[in-house]
């Protein structure tokens, strides 16, 4: 599977399609989904995006939205 993960890498696959490749890979089982979002995000050529998605998760949890600002709606 690193193999598979550098390369996705090397093409520059975003995330969210490389983990679709990887639980096609892995099967559909139910834990295939967690299993291949882990695989990704922690590959090693996957540095900066494991980083991006723990800041948005850290700024969900706090109760922040994606945009920074709390109590305004984009319009």
């Amino acid at each position: 599977m690193d193999a598979v993960q550098r390369l996705l890498s090397e093409r520059r696959v975003e995330v969210l399609d490389a983990v679709v490749v990887t639980r096609e890979l892995l099967g559909a089982g139910p834990t295939a989904l967690g299993e291949a979002k882990t695989i990704v995000l922690t590959s090693p050529g996957r540095g900066r995006e494991l980083r991006v998605h723990d800041r948005l998760m850290a700024d969900l949890e706090r109760g922040g939205d994606l945009d920074g600002e709390r109590g305004h709606s984009a319009r």
